[in-house]
């Protein structure tokens, strides 16, 4: 396997230029909002409540029933490269928490470039905090919540494990991007986000959890090799006793279609996430 450093600038770019591997992505992206929309309508939701003072700092809260008690809790952190996407886009998730009798959370953060990613984490990790406490108040359990993002938002949920210093059932990684520092190389650091102090403090090498958690790492087959790569690092740092980690390629995927999965409770993303939920 390659590894960044083995890449020329345009080769770096070309791996996270995501548009380029997938190139239906806009028509993928406007196909979650209808999921997402729909899933809204149908089941309850509460939507675009606040855990903080910046219009960003808000999420929504799907149940799979009106006398939800006491239920475990699905974390869903999205994806956009830490400056794109909604918590609108994602409801869909929903989907497999409610097959498992469970309730989901699905926060908004700030983005680059009007905030740092330090800000960013710091929205997450309260998010996270927030889930800690009122998210009794809709028939969750925080005693019960599970990690999940993708993409940036995987970035993000190994960030918030290792920095709430509280204990979580699992923790889900789709195609995530953990190491930075191909990051801090290629096309996406134009607008000089990451500099190598900012680097340093987030390095993946220290983004587990402080509690034993178990967790997976997955990736399409179709996604480009650094996807792969980030993946299985970071499963290999996550790894000690107490916090087993599974490292999972699913065939045919690409960075779109796997975490589309999360709208099928059938699907093998969803059953992983239901093994956690239901444990």
């Amino acid at each position: 396997m390659s590894v960044f450093l083995d890449y020329d600038r345009a080769s770096l770019d070309a791996q996270y230029f995501v548009r380029g591997h997938v190139l239906d992505w806009d028509e993928r992206i406007d196909e979650f909002a209808r999921l997402s929309a729909a899933r809204h309508a149908e089941a309850p939701s509460q939507l675009n409540i606040p855990y903080g003072d910046k219009p960003r700092q808000q999420l929504d809260v799907m149940s799979p029933s009106e006398n939800a008690e006491n239920a475990p809790v699905l974390v869903f952190l999205h994806g956009g490269y830490w400056r794109m996407m909604d918590k609108s886009q994602f409801g869909y998730v929903a989907r497999t928490s409610d097959a498992a009798g469970a309730l989901c959370v699905v926060p908004n953060y700030r983005l680059l470039p009007q905030v740092g990613l330090e800000d960013i984490v710091v929205d997450a990790c309260n998010a996270i905090r927030w889930v800690l406490g009122p998210i009794a108040e809709y028939g969750g359990d925080p005693g019960r919540i599970v990690l999940c993002g993708h993409s940036a938002g995987a970035q993000l949920a190994a960030q918030v494990s290792a920095r709430v210093g509280r204990q979580f059932v699992g923790l889900m990684g789709i195609s995530g991007v953990y190491d930075l520092r191909p990051i801090q190389q290629c096309f996406l650091n134009d607008i000089e986000f990451l500099d190598d102090a900012t680097e340093r403090r987030f390095n993946s090498a220290e983004a587990v959890s402080v509690l034993p958690c178990p967790a997976d790492f997955a990736y399409g087959e179709q996604e480009p090799d650094e996807f792969s790569r980030q993946s299985s690092e970071q499963a290999m740092f996550w790894n000690r006793p107490g916090s087993p980690s599974n490292l999972i390629c699913l065939p045919k995927l690409n960075h779109a279609t796997i975490v589309a999965q999360l709208n099928d409770p059938d699907s093998e993303i969803a059953g992983i996430a239901r093994s956690y939920l239901t444990n």
